[in-house]
């Protein structure tokens, strides 16, 4: 098939050289393209590309053509900053007359549904990176008529091998928001680094360390014994499979978490802060067994035709 793919706010990066911290999105969406190719589908960026990707001989258009499916990958959903392209996103889903399908890969930037008043909603599928997409379309505020469906959105990313980690600590990149509780019993561990911005965990008084840059995250994360992976209560309730736990996994290292995320059973458990120090504490051979458990559980997750759901 012709699958029209497009980002609904913001440029396509298809390269290890991107910039930025958060949102960029990258090695899912090498892992998709790969996917599409391996199905014997064509892709048509309706994007323009990144600097980093047009630099590699990668260009994209914003001009519609006739395409059997059209993609449209989740983004920043402020209007102020992003309204530009979501006017041509929204011209794009009316020249185009088939199946739609909407990747959300994050429940805070949903499809701004109330740009299409009189759209057949009957035409969506939605593909979430969860495991209860029912749920997930609630939290998402999708139509009624929109079809929800399970997509799990690592598959086909390269693993890095195990790393035993030089500091020997957990690492935890990202906000607090919605998680405060999480971090009142977590922070009282030693063995627990914050990366993030220090505005947003100036409540906790704790040293924080800068984000990695996009093109620097696994080495950064290959530097530890572990990540933590804490969710919100929209990832616990829609079993959401929380993006960092993932890319540490890929970068070598273990996962830890709480219980209660569907999307992340397959981690090893921590309720109190001492169990971040045992955890981190424990034999190269063991963290290494834990890792590769957890690596043969994600390989396993069957490679999904996109288009087939």
């Amino acid at each position: 098939m012709r699958i029209g793919y497009r980002r609904v706010a913001g440029k396509i990066g298809l390269t290890n050289q991107e910039e930025g911290v958060r949102g960029a999105w990258v090695e899912k969406r090498l892992a998709l393209f790969k996917s599409f190719q391996k199905h014997g589908h064509k892709v048509v960026c309706f994007s323009f590309c990144t600097p980093q990707t047009e630099e590699k001989g990668m260009k994209g258009s914003e001009e519609y053509q006739p395409v059997d499916v059209l993609v449209l990958e989740f983004g920043g959903t402020n209007q102020q900053f992003y309204g530009d392209y979501w006017l041509k996103t929204i011209e794009i889903v009316k020249k185009h007359k088939g199946r739609i399908i909407f990747i959300n890969d994050d429940p805070d930037l949903p499809f701004l549904w109330k740009l299409l008043p009189d759209e057949d909603w009957s035409r969506w599928t939605l593909a979430v990176n969860a495991a209860n997409p029912l749920k997930a379309k609630e939290i998402l505020k999708a139509p009624k008529a929109v079809k929800a469906v399970d997509y799990p959105m690592n598959s086909g990313m390269p693993f890095a091998d195990f790393n035993e980690g030089k500091i020997p600590k957990a690492v935890y990149i990202g906000r607090a928001g919605g998680r405060k509780d999480y971090f009142k019993e977590f922070l009282k561990s030693d063995k627990l680094d914050i990366a993030g911005k220090e505005a947003e965990w100036i409540d906790f008084h704790c040293k924080v360390i800068p984000n990695p840059q996009q093109r620097l995250r696994r080495a950064f994360y290959a530097q530890y014994r572990a990540c933590l992976a804490v969710f919100d209560d929209k990832h616990k309730d829609s079993g959401w499979r929380t993006g960092r736990a993932y890319h540490a996994l890929y970068a070598g290292i273990p996962v830890i978490a709480p219980e209660g995320n569907a999307g992340l059973f397959w981690c090893a458990k921590v309720k109190q802060a001492q169990d971040i120090d045992v955890f981190v504490n424990q034999p190269k051979e063991v963290r290494k067994r834990i890792w590769e458990q957890q690596k043969d559980f994600v390989q396993k997750q069957s490679e999904i035709d996109l288009l087939a759901l």
